[in-house]
């Protein structure tokens, strides 16, 4: 699918530089008051430096930047979903028990478990630290209900899923959309908050959630051996095949993965000031992956 509004060269340069600054601003608030040696520092720093898209990070600033908001209220904005996302990561790191991510030592491995939930909390407090710098104070409210809205879903989700309970399609896909959506829905959420674009917040809010299931599912489809051996309840190949044979179950799953990113990208162009761009180029880019593996 083609750009709604291809960004200019001036444009990415300044998308590049707010990147930036938000990496700048996640260590700086997580670790700003400690000494670059503590314990804290050291496994922040270690787990930013392994990497990852910063995907709502990406769909945040697209979206305040074509809302032609403040590059400090964009910066302040996007550090807060992508400190919340990186929180989610290290908890679930620890309950998972996994030892790498990304190719190195989950916090919890390396530091120990109660490392790994000091800076998941730190991470959160931070997140709402963030908001405290906009430019608009009488927005703060409005946004931290809507950041503590979307903690409440994704706790919900994580827990559900910690549960193996999901037996059949529609809770999968329910899980999916509180576990996935709920942080995608801020990325796109806090800016048209900010601008004054309550309208839109619903739409925004369905695109997110299309997006987190067509994105989880895909998840399910690249981690489905390793979900498999560790009897994974969730995995929506293995819910699927309950009833269907194993290519079967495997080519409704690619279905329903497409049909989720449509719906996002559709919702996502229908935002204002096409600030819904990051997510349809997001979506681009999974239903891609999802051809190369449907391809493979």
């Amino acid at each position: 699918m083609a750009l709604v509004h291809a960004p200019s060269p001036a444009a990415a340069a300044s998308g590049l530089h707010r990147a930036q600054l938000v990496e700048q601003r996640m260590r700086r608030l997580c670790t700003g008051l400690d000494h670059p040696g503590t314990v804290f520092a050291l496994a922040l720093e270690g787990h930013l430096a392994a990497g990852g898209q910063r995907a709502r990070s990406r769909v945040s600033l697209t979206s305040s930047q074509r809302l032609g908001l403040a590059e400090s209220d964009a910066v302040a904005l996007a550090a807060t979903v992508e400190l919340l996302h990186n929180a989610s990561l290290i908890q679930d790191d620890l309950q998972d028990r996994a030892q790498v991510r990304r190719g190195s030592a989950t916090v919890w491995s390396k530091y120990g478990p109660d490392c790994a939930i000091g800076l998941t909390d730190l991470a959160i407090s931070a997140a709402f630290r963030s908001l405290a710098d906009v430019s608009e104070p009488r927005r703060i409210p409005g946004l931290i209900d809507w950041v503590h809205r979307a903690i409440t879903t994704t706790l919900r989700g994580q827990t559900e899923d910690l549960s193996e309970r999901i037996t059949d399609l529609d809770g999968a896909i329910a899980l999916a959309r509180r576990k996935s959506g709920p942080l995608f829905g801020l990325a796109l959420g806090l800016p048209l908050y900010f601008a004054d674009q309550q309208e839109a917040l619903g739409t925004a809010s369905e695109a997110a959630e299309s997006f987190g299931v067509g994105y989880q599912i895909y998840d399910d489809l690249v981690d489905l051996d390793e979900d498999r051996a560790c009897h994974s309840c969730s995995n929506l190949v293995i819910v699927l095949e309950k009833t269907l044979p194993a290519e079967a179950a495997r080519a409704e799953t690619r279905r329903l993965a497409e049909h989720y990113l449509g719906a996002a990208t559709a919702a996502a162009i229908s935002l204002p000031g096409c600030s819904g761009q990051g997510l349809v180029d997001l979506s681009e880019e999974v239903g891609h992956r999802l051809n190369l593996l449907s391809n493979a």
